[in-house]
């Protein structure tokens, strides 16, 4: 059997009140990684609130983001 332990398919969003979009806080790693990046910053109760998720690249494209303007 094969492990799919090492995808790095997840990121860490965090949704901001302020324009009701979600901004991207790590680059693509795995579900661990983004558990432990978490918990290193402190986040652990955001994430409780649902203010910051762990989402797959494919849910990431269907989130709101930020766009600047030009």
């Amino acid at each position: 059997m094969k492990s799919t332990s090492w995808k790095k398919d997840y990121l860490v969003v965090m949704h901001s009140d302020y324009d009701n979009t979600w901004s991207c806080k790590t680059i693509p790693c795995t579900f661990m990684q983004a558990l432990r990046f978490i918990r290193a910053k402190g986040w652990t109760n955001a994430l409780d609130k649902d203010t910051v998720r762990i989402v797959t690249l494919t849910e990431w494209a269907t989130l709101p983001k930020y766009e600047v303007a030009a």
